[in-house]
């Protein structure tokens, strides 16, 4: 699944990234890459997430959540990780 279609209050681990380099190397650099465990504060129109990683808060247009695969962490959506 990718991050657009998690609620808020989900944790999830972070599966793949398919973006350009540039653009993957940045996320990266911001503590979001494979692996990584993200939890959703916000959701926002038209896909876009907050998500906090550590103690940072990023913010991701929808666009970038639909290239970011994750796996939830959280039980009800353990399921739909497909």
């Amino acid at each position: 699944m990718d991050l657009r279609l998690c609620p808020a209050g989900t944790s999830a681990e972070v599966r793949w990234v398919d973006l350009e380099d540039g653009e993957r190397a940045r996320l990266r650099e911001l503590g979001l890459r494979e692996g990584a465990v993200v939890h959703v504060v916000h959701c926002s129109a038209f896909g876009g997430r907050v998500v906090a990683v550590g103690s940072d808060r990023l913010a991701i247009d929808g666009r970038t959540c639909a290239c970011i695969g994750v796996t939830p962490l959280t039980p009800e959506l353990a399921g739909a990780s497909a």
